[in-house]
């Protein structure tokens, strides 16, 4: 891959990538700088990366949630890392719809919010299981879950 390959690629990930950690319940903060490491590494290592986006996710998930354990000092799963959501005020930078779901995926326990995001961010349920390192099964029972949580906030004009 080129330089311009990585420009692009850059240009095309960087945002989407701070949604999905803001959507997991990280600060603007925290996802921008999350995001920007995985991209420095992803500069550092661009030959080598055979899948950039999944790559990128990756990295920058697992960036969010070292960081998250190090400011709360304590060991905890990839799965349930995504503590509190961040302030309501880091979602003034998005459109009222956005918000309104970004608050609704912030309604929801760590897990549920976590598989949530993956999966809406495009991935499957036995990559969301590598990911979180859960098996298949816990996944599409925390997704159903989820999603029944989601439909039970909308209808109660929860939020």
């Amino acid at each position: 891959m080129t330089e311009n390959g990585f420009v692009s690629f850059f240009h095309e990930r960087f945002g989407r990538t701070v949604v999905l950690l803001i959507s997991m319940g990280a600060s603007r903060a925290d996802a921008e700088d999350a995001a920007q490491e995985a991209m420095i590494l992803a500069w550092e290592k661009w030959e080598s990366v055979r899948d950039p986006a999944a790559w990128i996710r990756t990295v920058a998930v697992r960036a969010y949630i070292k960081r998250a354990r190090a400011r709360g000092n304590q060991a905890v799963s990839l799965e349930e890392s995504a503590y509190e959501p961040a302030a309501d005020g880091d979602l003034g930078i998005f459109a009222a719809e956005q918000q309104y779901v970004l608050r609704l995926l912030r309604g929801l326990p760590a897990g549920q919010r976590t598989v949530a995001a993956l999966f809406y961010d495009g991935l499957t349920c036995e990559e969301i299981a590598e990911l979180i390192e859960r098996s298949p099964g816990t996944v599409r029972s925390q997704l159903r879950n989820a999603r029944n949580s989601l439909k039970g906030m909308m209808l109660s004009g929860g939020v």
